[in-house]
């Protein structure tokens, strides 16, 4: 394999920033970088107060799988002088700048770890500098090949800045990501929870927020109920779904009732986002559903409309009409006669595909989250 070559890193940057919208193609363009720069891998790394999952190249993983399995990623040497020494967020950092010639050959992270999958020399960067919840991108060589020379960092440094543009865009793009699925729990009018790997909670909406409180509790980004046998229940739940082997080695998952005591239990259900796997800058790994059965269940005007079709007349009649109401209330409500919604009726059963009111409503639950 050749070294760095300066054409492929330049088309590679324009990837990038074509990864930040397509977060999954980040395996392949990690790929792509690491070709650029003459590397056997890349992988990009979370900072120590980051909540994030790595990502890296076919080709490491066997060694990141192996990192987080036996913990020489829970305290990586490589991670934490790397930190320290960048102090210029747009420079590079290689091991012989934070690793002496003997520690390279017998301190057990670089002997034990790195060097039994064949690895010697890195040239690592922050791809976005934020402190401890940073994201550093490094190259990886084996021990076999050369070290990174003066000149291949120097033009590493030249596309630091914009690799770093690309990192930012693509975290905005990531947590504006985030709060589209709590858009959607307002819509199914329920709370709704994300939480991070650690099952920390990240972001909440309104109804969540209304919640807490009343049976639910959130401190420093834990969950929690004062009811002790719930909140084990709870714990596992939250574990269930941010299970990391395979699917059908993780824990059943069953919703959980929540005591309070202004009202019947609340119900929580969870779900894992498994979308995201290879996202390293999608904080988000799962997410809650808090249901307050006393809630109406009619959902909103828009889904319905997105879902369906719906105009908005049809819209308004189909969420009356889960909330009890028949046509004569629904008629005098809205100064319409009854002849004109029997007929927004009819048009409603036919974009729906039901044919009696009773089978609308419960579609309109389902449709609300209430039916699960």
């Amino acid at each position: 394999m050749s070294g760095l070559r300066e054409d492929r890193l330049a088309a590679v940057i324009d990837r990038f920033y074509e990864t930040a919208t397509q977060p999954e193609l980040w395996r392949v363009v990690l790929a792509e970088y690491a070709d650029a720069l003459g590397a056997d891998g890349a992988v990009l790394l979370p900072g120590p107060a980051a909540p994030m999952m790595p990502n890296c190249t076919a080709s490491l993983d066997e060694l990141l799988e192996t990192g987080m399995r036996e913990h020489w990623l829970a305290d990586n040497p490589r991670l934490v002088r790397g930190m320290r020494a960048l102090t210029d967020t747009r420079r590079v950092v290689t091991e012989s700048e934070i690793f002496t010639p003997d520690e390279l050959d017998h301190l057990p992270f670089n002997a034990d770890f790195i060097g039994h999958f064949g690895y010697r020399w890195f040239a690592g960067i922050y791809l976005v500098p934020a402190g401890g919840q940073s994201i550093l991108l490094s190259a990886e060589r084996s021990r076999h090949r050369e070290r990174f020379s003066r000149r291949e960092i120097e033009s590493i440094e030249r596309a630091i800045p914009h690799l770093q543009r690309a990192g930012q865009m693509a975290l905005r793009l990531a947590e504006a990501r985030a709060d589209g699925a709590l858009d959607a729990f307002d819509m199914m009018r329920c709370g709704g929870m994300l939480l991070d790997a650690t099952g920390s909670v990240l972001r909440m909406n309104a109804r969540a927020r209304d919640h807490l409180g009343h049976g639910l509790t959130v401190l420093k980004g834990t969950i929690f109920t004062q009811h002790g046998p719930t909140n084990a229940a709870l714990g596992k739940l939250i574990g269930s779904v941010l299970h990391h082997g395979p699917p059908s080695a993780a824990p059943p998952r069953q919703a959980v009732a929540i005591p309070r005591p202004d009202g019947p239990p609340l119900v929580v259900h969870a779900a894992p986002l498994p979308a995201v796997t290879h996202d390293v800058f999608q904080r988000a790994r799962a997410m809650l559903m808090v249901i307050d059965p006393t809630d109406e269940v009619a959902p909103s005007g828009a889904l319905m409309r997105q879902a369906y079709g719906l105009t908005a007349a049809e819209a308004r009649l189909t969420d009356a009409l889960a909330l009890g109401c028949d046509l004569v209330e629904i008629a005098d409500a809205h100064g319409v006669t009854v002849a004109t919604l029997r007929s927004q009726l009819k048009a409603v059963f036919s974009k729906t595909g039901t044919n009696r009111q009773v089978q609308l409503v419960n579609l309109i639950g389902r449709m609300s989250g209430r039916l699960l």
